[in-house]
């Protein structure tokens, strides 16, 4: 049974607001978008080698899977292919993969359930072009705290004026 707040929906949230983070950096920050074609093609079906290593030529087959379904544009391809490794290394700095040691000296990436789960997100958002449930809930989440705040608020000022009340 899939209950509406599981653990896995606080963690997709925190993700969300992640690569929400990412995303408004995306002009100062290119290789961003080569990062989101890699977590796509991880969230997808066709990343089936979960718990294997993944290297440079599987980001070359992720940008032409993101090419292909429409996430990114030929020439953003074209620009992004020399940068395999640097996209390797930028997916373990924001924790979506974690390093492998290999005897090869290559840098190989271990996609983790952090980053299987922000290219189920950036699925689900068409790329974060559509992010409607998880902005409704973002916006929920700060209406509970708001109304939180007030009732603790409501509490304290009760607790002074029954202690100012005793005192006197």
């Amino acid at each position: 049974m899939n209950l509406p707040f599981s653990p896995t929906f606080f963690r997709k949230m925190d993700i969300f607001q992640q690569l929400m983070e990412y995303e408004a950096q995306t002009d100062v920050k290119r290789l961003w978008r080569g990062e989101k074609a890699v977590l796509i093609w991880a969230g997808s079906e066709h990343h089936q080698h979960i718990g294997s290593a993944i290297d440079s030529s599987h980001i070359k087959d992720a940008l032409s899977f993101a090419e292909t379904n429409g996430y990114i544009t030929h020439e953003e391809k074209v620009e992004l292919e020399p940068s395999v490794s640097h996209i390797l290394g930028c997916l373990i700095t924001h924790e979506f993969g974690c390093s492998v040691s290999n005897p090869a000296q290559r840098l190989d990436l271990k996609i983790n359930r952090n980053g299987i789960l922000a290219g189920r997100i950036l699925v689900e958002t068409k790329n974060l072009k559509k992010p409607g449930v998880f902005k409704k809930w973002t916006w929920d989440w700060w209406l509970i705290y708001y109304v939180a705040g007030l009732i603790i608020v409501g509490q304290l000022l009760k607790l002074c004026i029954d202690l100012y009340s005793s005192v006197k």
